[in-house]
């Protein structure tokens, strides 16, 4: 993984060992300290998966750390601009896919994440450890003691349960308008000791405690205050009004389409006097989150010094510096996600492979490279979500090389030469406040299908919510191409799931009986070792598939204004991250 704590602006490529990775979320978590402990090179006993239905849960020990430096707590505010408040709500039900600029820092997870070595790694949060079954049927969570929610009240394990009940159990899927693909595969969630919680699936889910741990894609995983009932459309306009959270920020004022603002929450659990051995909590009294959608207008403020965060493109630089700023990168941040949908089906041309290979060796990534994002930006490497830092991910796993010779045989060879009676391709793509360029980035590649391959390529800039609920939930976009933005991830399982194993959804890939099975057995291997290699042959096959086609994946620039001293993004996000590592002049 790229390292952005050796210096701002800069992008080096050091690759994390994913089977470590895997270690620190599969075995069980640490004690009540929650440090993170050297990983052993084979697995300790504490760690053995128990019988069927019985977890291996040993009591947690306090560890003894260092007790560090209390740290400075500037008076004032900081002010954070972005691009999109998407829907402006605190409950992933209704658009996990949005909503990380905010609704990260009022929410606490099951699992934590922090940095190491520049990589991103898991840790115990509310949950202290966790661990499954034999038959890969039942993980079990064991609760932390003591952790608050924003009102003063704690965080129960009866909250615990409500909370996966309400986002990944088997009832989400009725109420929920973006369940989490966890829901199709529960079957049932129960509290099953003073401080337990099991979730047990239909099949072994060798990624369920990824699924709700803060360095997963979405933002499942986190604890919300039992309600009364599972879902309830006034309890949850009324929640978003005054959402309820344990995380590191408050919110304290909420203007719709222009402002949210948030305050320190001095409670939060991950601090020195519970025994971990850094403190979680901001360096700063107040975070006001702006929302401004003209990347002129951040910058400026940035110079200003109106604004001391904000995403901006790498040709902003120099107007940034000008104004005594700097940029700084969050690596591999986002991923080209690029889908051909509805292949299954015989009347669209992709539904014949060389026609999807055709349209990946068509494109000539290093050009989008090139011309739009710079290599400190974009990275041609990885194939979908998985990137270098993702378990599973070889170099074989990469963009198509740049082939249109082999393109145009290929395109001939399924009976379309020149394009003749392919009909119009559409490509489906928005205005992305992730992934800068986006859209343009769709623009080149329809120049080179049109050049290469002949083919009638439109382009329609549309609505992101609304093209993400369309490819999920209907068959509007098939014979289409959706050209989106994703996060890139350290497992990158729960993807695979949702384009290759999953059923009942609409944006599933193919329908192809021996790729579910290729699938669904790389999905219930448990043993770290063993998972990496075979995870990384469903990939390697799935990429030869081409239903997807990779192109790369995103540093994310950040505009940071003269103000801050000090902030080291996590790896692996595109949204503010470890906002405790920032520090205010």
């Amino acid at each position: 993984m790229t390292n952005p704590h050796r210096s701002l602006g800069s992008v080096s490529s050091k690759v994390i060992s994913p089977a470590i990775v895997l270690l620190l979320l599969l075995l069980i978590g640490c004690g009540a300290a929650a440090t993170a402990t050297p990983v052993p090179t084979s697995r300790p006993p504490s760690a053995t998966v128990a019988p069927a239905a019985t977890v291996a849960v040993a009591t947690a020990t306090p560890v003894s750390t260092p007790v560090p430096a209390k740290a400075v707590v500037n008076p004032g505010k900081l002010t954070w601009m972005i691009g999109s408040f998407g829907h402006e709500r605190f409950d992933p039900n209704f658009g996990s896919s949005v909503g990380h600029d905010y609704a990260r820092q009022v929410h606490a997870y099951l699992i934590a994440s922090d940095a190491k070595d520049g990589r991103r790694v898991f840790i115990p949060g509310i949950a202290t450890k966790w661990g499954v079954s034999s038959d890969g049927l039942t993980w079990t969570f064991t609760m932390r003691k003591g952790v608050k929610f924003h009102d003063g009240t704690e965080v129960t394990v009866e909250d615990v349960l409500w909370s996966l009940q309400h986002t990944i159990g088997p009832e989400v899927k009725k109420f929920a308008p973006s369940p989490s693909p966890v829901a199709s595969f529960t079957d049932r969630i129960e509290q099953t000791g003073p401080d337990q919680v099991s979730v047990t699936t239909k099949v072994p889910m060798s990624d369920l405690a990824v699924a709700n741990a803060e360095a997963s894609g979405n933002w499942t995983g986190v604890v919300f205050p039992k309600r009364a009932t599972l879902h309830n459309v006034e309890d949850e306009a009324a929640y978003d009004r005054n959402p309820i959270g344990a995380g590191i920020l408050r919110l304290v004022k909420h203007v719709p389409a222009d402002s949210m603002t948030f305050e320190r929450f001095a409670d939060h659990y991950y601090q020195p006097k519970n025994g971990f051995p850094t403190d979680k909590r901001v360096n700063f009294t107040v975070l006001d989150l702006r929302l401004v959608p003209e990347e002129a207008t951040r910058v400026a403020a940035l110079r200003a010094g109106d604004a001391d965060i904000a995403p901006v493109t790498l040709g902003a630089r120099k107007q940034v510096e000008a104004g005594g700023g700097r940029l700084v990168f969050g690596q591999e941040g986002a991923y080209f996600w690029v889908m051909q949908l509805g292949c299954m089906q015989a009347q669209f041309p992709c539904h014949d492979r060389r026609v999807r290979q055709a349209l990946n060796y068509a494109i000539d990534k290093q050009v989008l490279q090139n011309q739009l994002y710079g290599a400190e930006v974009m990275q041609v490497t990885g194939w979908g979500s998985v990137s270098p830092s993702t378990i599973g991910y070889s170099p074989e796993l990469a963009p198509y090389p740049y082939d249109p010779a082999k393109a145009r045989q290929l395109l001939a060879d399924a009976g379309y030469a020149g394009g003749k009676g392919f009909g119009k391709l559409v490509i489906n793509t928005y205005v992305s406040p992730a992934l800068p360029l986006m859209s343009e980035s769709a623009q080149l590649a329809a120049d080179f299908w049109r050049r290469e391959l002949g083919l009638d390529v439109e382009v329609r800039v549309g609505d992101q919510a609304a093209l993400k609920k369309d490819a999920r939930l209907t068959e509007n976009l098939y014979g289409q191409i959706l050209w989106r933005d994703n996060e890139t991830k350290l497992d990158a399982t729960g993807s695979l799931r949702t384009g290759y194993a999953a059923t009942d959804r609409k944006d599933t890939l193919h329908n192809d009986p021996e790729l579910f099975d290729v699938t669904n057995k790389a999905l219930a291997v448990f043993d770290p070792v063993e998972r990496e290699k075979v995870l990384n042959s469903a990939y390697r096959r799935m990429r030869d598939e081409a239903y997807e086609i990779p192109i790369g994946n995103i540093n994310i620039p950040w505009g940071v204004g003269r103000r801050i001293q000090t902030w080291q993004p996590y790896p692996l996000s595109f949204y503010p991250s470890a906002l405790h590592t920032i520090t205010i002049k």
